[in-house]
């Protein structure tokens, strides 16, 4: 049963939903609700990467112990062609100014389950399945609607509800692509367009899958290593995961990702052997092969931003994290990262403005735009450098013909041969750049 009204409702139990829950939490304020559509324990795992300001910012909540214990540490993100080293970010390079001086690798799965323990430690539950289906500004805040019928008063409602984000549509935040200003998940395919006119227009298939690894592993694929490979058929990323939690053998994981088969929607153990084999372009005794896929998932990449992370609605306000606020390629390992960040800053900038309650009713209302006009700025400038960032990444491993990967594959040897190039890559990932929060 929900509750008739209560300070923040967040809707969505996502990283970004559960990280600002807590962050509300740890910084005082108690009167929170958070609710998800779907049953636990449905949600598949896209994101395998945390990064160290990522990592500093979960300790600030008390999530970063059990993360950093359960995870593998990467020291390297490295491009190979094939098995070449061409670029080798190197995230050692950052021990001086971090104490997490490393890629953590941990999926998405773990990540949500550790924040949602911490959640539960301080004394709240997500609220599932309950589907939010629309709200109305009232003179005191917000309504929404669920399914269900039932309805809750809030002062403040969070929108942590993905790229196809209910509470931004109803907010009237616009959510567009800098380079088209359109909104890439209103684009559908049309009549008689050619596939690399939809791939261009609504963004690259690609695959992503958990699989288990038989045969020869190539010492490319380790723990400390987070490695791309560049082969004839596109990127190939294939990396080593702590395995899942109730298997008793303790077979490690491999996340993997490519592009799609063109014309294809199912994805298939034949079709990721074959790019395995031409990323790695070794003796069929020296390949590694894929034993069995344990989940697998088609979709495609797409670029966005909100207009702003938060507006007024009656007299309450909706803020907006995570894939509601802002989507893009997976390149770098950016998103759920820029996600729990925007997170638990919402929920410092929401504990602040309600430590104002006392001010008169004009100094509050102007304190609380200035404070969220903050984090939006911050944030959204943010989410539009890792958009450039990360276009220009997808673009570069994407590349077609023999002669443009070619030239590719010597700019990026070229400039890998520099430790500054190296390091300054890994800072650029890493979030510790400064600029970046």
């Amino acid at each position: 049963m929900l509750p008739k009204s209560t300070n923040v409702l967040i809707v969505g139990a996502g990283p970004a939903g559960l990280a600002c829950a807590v962050s509300l939490l740890v910084n005082g304020v108690k009167d929170i609700t958070i609710v998800d559509a779907q049953p636990a324990g449905v949600n598949s795992s896209r994101a395998i990467v945390i990064h160290a300001r990522t990592i500093e910012e979960l300790e600030s909540i008390g999530v970063a112990e059990r993360l950093v214990t359960r995870g593998l540490h990467a020291g390297y993100m490295t491009v190979r062609a094939q098995t070449k080293t061409l670029v080798r970010a190197d995230f050692t390079s950052l021990q001086p100014y971090s104490q997490y001086p490393y890629a953590l690798l941990v999926s998405q799965t773990e990540t949500e389950q550790i924040l949602e323990q911490r959640l539960n430690a301080l004394g709240v539950s997500v609220l599932r399945p309950y589907r939010a289906v629309s709200f109305e500004g009232t003179n005191e805040g917000t309504s929404v609607t669920f399914e269900s019928g039932e309805v809750i008063k809030t002062r403040f409602l969070v929108g942590a509800d993905g790229a196809r984000s209910l509470i931004r549509k109803i907010a009237g935040i616009p959510f567009r692509d800098p380079s088209t200003q359109k909104n890439p998940m209103e684009e559908e395919p049309k009549e008689g367009e050619s596939l690399q006119e939809a791939n261009a227009r609504l963004g690259r298939p690609l695959v992503i899958a958990d699989v288990h690894l038989a045969g020869h592993i190539p010492d490319c694929i380790n723990s400390t290593d987070l490695a791309t490979f560049l082969g004839p058929l596109g990127f190939l990323l294939l990396v080593p995961l702590p395995a899942l939690a109730d298997d008793p053998h303790g077979r490690t994981v491999y996340r993997l990702s490519c592009p799609a088969e063109p014309g294809k929607r199912e994805v298939t153990k034949e079709r990721l052997q074959t790019v395995i084999n031409a990323a790695f372009g070794l003796p069929k005794d020296e390949m590694p092969i894929i034993d069995n896929i344990i989940w697998a998932s088609r979709f495609r990449v797409r670029s966005a931003t909100a207009d702003t992370f938060w507006t007024r609605v009656g007299g309450g306000i909706v803020a907006l994290v995570g894939d509601a606020a802002h989507v893009h390629s997976p390149a770098g390992g950016q998103g759920m990262n820029l996600g729990i960040r925007d997170a638990i800053g919402l929920g410092e900038a929401i504990a602040d403005i309600m430590s104002k309650d006392r001010l008169a009713i004009f100094a509050k209302k102007e304190y609380a735009t200035q404070r969220l006009d903050k984090f939006s700025n911050e944030r959204r400038a943010m989410a539009l450098r890792v958009i450039k960032m990360t276009k220009v990444l997808t673009w570069a491993t994407g590349l077609e013909g023999d002669n443009a990967r070619l030239a590719r594959d010597w700019v990026w040897w070229f400039m890998g041969r520099t430790t500054f190039v190296n390091n300054q890559l890994a800072w650029s990932l890493s979030g510790l750049k400064i600029g970046v929060y």
